[in-house]
């Protein structure tokens, strides 16, 4: 991946979760597992992640639910 991604958007769970594992372990970075989509976010942990995954995961759902509130703009659904 070149560039520095803020959001990175995987076609399924399984292929998120491995690609998320990978970027922890090769680079010892710190993630945040959000789903979005659903009437609220949903806060995805794993059992191996560090209480940091775990507060930047609650950080983000929180953030992201206030901004759907604030502004009526809705994640993860498509406008036409």
């Amino acid at each position: 991946m070149a560039g520095q991604a803020d959001i990175i958007v995987v076609p399924s769970i399984e292929a998120g979760n491995i690609l998320c594992k990978a970027n922890v372990y090769l680079t010892g970075g710190n993630l945040a597992g959000v789903v979005m989509g659903a009437s609220a976010p949903i806060v995805l942990t794993s059992r191996a992640d560090t209480s940091q995954s775990k507060l930047n995961s609650i950080a983000t759902a929180v953030l992201m639910a206030n901004i759907e509130r604030t502004l009526s703009i809705k994640f993860g659904k498509v406008h036409y």
